[in-house]
């Protein structure tokens, strides 16, 4: 629930305003993992962010309301350091190599991204691809947020890949 009630199920997509700034952005995580086992962690992530190696849970946590992840399943995300939770619906959900989320009412920024997990030569890349609508203030301090989350997911992604070449 939200902090008003609302059920975030019932949540349509946030919109941008017509002046919106737009920030895209492009992050590549390549592994030496099979592309299964990086789909496999980016998921638990997803499901409940404390659980899995992958998120950087120093930044945010997230959560699925309803597990199991789906289309049409909200995920849940708490910034560390406090804030309001912010609203997703997975538009998109195509195990193990594709998924698509969208920013949901009450959200601050207007927001779509797409998760994919490709095999290559050396095992596998994760790529986040995606953009968020708002103002230049916003888009500034979500930059400097996204600086700090996916270098903290790089480093996450080669702990996964130590601890699998430990074990196998």
């Amino acid at each position: 629930m939200t902090d008003t009630g609302l059920d975030p199920a019932t949540l349509p997509l946030q919109t941008a305003a017509p002046d919106a700034s737009v920030y895209p952005f492009t992050q590549t995580f390549p592994a030496t993992l099979a592309p299964e086992v990086l789909w496999a962690e980016f998921t638990r992530a997803l499901t409940n962010s404390p659980d899995a190696v992958l998120w950087a849970n120093d930044v945010s946590f997230i959560r699925a309301l309803r597990p199991p992840l789906a289309a049409g399943v909200v995920l849940a995300e708490r910034l560390a350091v406090g804030g309001p939770e912010l609203h997703y619906r997975l538009l998109r959900f195509e195990p193990p190599r594709l998924l698509e989320y969208a920013s949901l009412r009450g959200h601050p920024l207007a927001c779509s991204a797409v998760v994919t997990v490709e095999r290559t030569a050396s095992g596998s890349t994760l790529l986040w691809r995606g953009e968020y609508r708002g103002s230049e203030p916003q888009l500034a301090n979500l930059k400097r947020l996204h600086a700090v989350f996916f270098g903290e997911f790089a480093r996450r992604v080669r702990q996964l890949e130590a601890t699998a070449a430990t074990a196998g």
